[in-house]
């Protein structure tokens, strides 16, 4: 008598493995920079944003006739219509101002990367 087994077949074979494998690495070679550029764009327009926010308080707290000055991370209004306001920079920013008056700037740059420069006229 012809005796018949069946062999139960349990796992991967190796194609299978090598071909997710293969999958995975083309996802990830085009996930990969993706990301980074994304999270390089965001920390540049944090940089963009932060910056513009402080031109404006700068702007008005001058326009409004008084004097703009910077502590630390903090930036006042004294004098002014603007007197006794404040505006914090975030940690990971650091502003650097260029002039005071037409033609002014503010440059942005991210501790971690990016960096966006904005004139304003105060």
């Amino acid at each position: 008598m012809l005796k018949k087994t069946l062999k139960t077949v349990k796992g991967f074979t190796l194609v299978e493995v090598i071909v997710v494998a293969v999958i995975v690495a083309v996802l990830a070679a085009v996930a990969i920079p993706l990301y980074l550029n994304y999270v390089n764009s965001s920390r540049t327009n944090s940089a963009e944003n932060t910056a513009g926010s402080a031109a404006s308080f700068c702007a008005a707290c001058i326009n409004g006739g008084g004097v703009a000055s910077q502590a630390g991370q903090v930036l006042s209004c004294t004098g002014g219509t603007g007197d006794g306001t404040t505006f914090t920079i975030p940690t990971k920013i650091t502003l650097t101002f260029t002039g005071f008056g037409s033609g002014s700037a503010v440059t942005g740059t991210h501790a971690d990367g990016g960096a966006a420069s904005q004139a304003y006229s105060f």
